[in-house]
């Protein structure tokens, strides 16, 4: 099945038997990439991204993230490392429950020799309704569709004998984040 062909529903629209489907073929994904090509790239990081983000698997993230990597963000709220990219993860998925990424694109080069470089474009589709702030509970704030874009840059090369983000740089639409998490 190609990974863009699975129906599109938010996690909390969707029944216990869809939501375990969906993972294991994302979890499958991640777990037979054979990397060695730009196509292979592509899907294991959407299906990556789905799992940690959709799914709440944020046990995911040192799979490519360690302690030697740098974010670097727009406004300079840049991540170091596995642990400080868990902690932000967390803290986002507690303020918007409902989160769901929606794809609209992924595109990658390179190869196995000389690594993978790819972008990527997503927006959420997220409130705060049943979620849980700094502040207290969430004011029942949502994202507009395409409101919250974020795009991302990311290297991958072979560190420490695995695949791993040697790189990322990302941006996004802040404005609309600050509207509905701060």
């Amino acid at each position: 099945m190609n990974i863009r062909d699975l129906p599109h529903k938010k996690i909390t629209e969707m029944t216990v038997e869809e939501i375990l489907t969906e993972r294991k073929i994302y979890e499958d994904i991640v777990h037979n990439c054979k990397y060695e090509t730009p196509k292979d790239i592509e899907d294991l990081f959407e299906a990556y991204t789905m799992l940690i983000w959709k799914h709440k698997q944020v046990g995911y993230v040192p799979m490519f993230y360690f302690d030697g990597l740098q974010e670097e963000r727009d406004g300079g709220d840049n991540l170091s490392g596995a642990a400080h990219v868990i902690l932000d993860t967390l803290r986002a998925l507690a303020r918007t429950p409902d989160l769901d990424v929606v794809f609209e694109e992924i595109h990658c080069t390179g190869d196995p020799e000389n690594g993978f470089r790819f972008g990527q474009v997503v927006w959420n589709d997220a409130s705060t309704v049943d979620g849980i702030g700094p502040n207290g509970p969430g004011a029942g704030l949502g994202y507009e569709p395409r409101e919250d874009l974020e795009m991302c840059e990311c290297w991958v090369e072979m560190i420490e004998g695995r695949w791993r983000m040697a790189r990322e740089a990302s941006i996004r639409s802040n404005q609309a984040y600050a509207r509905v998490l701060k």
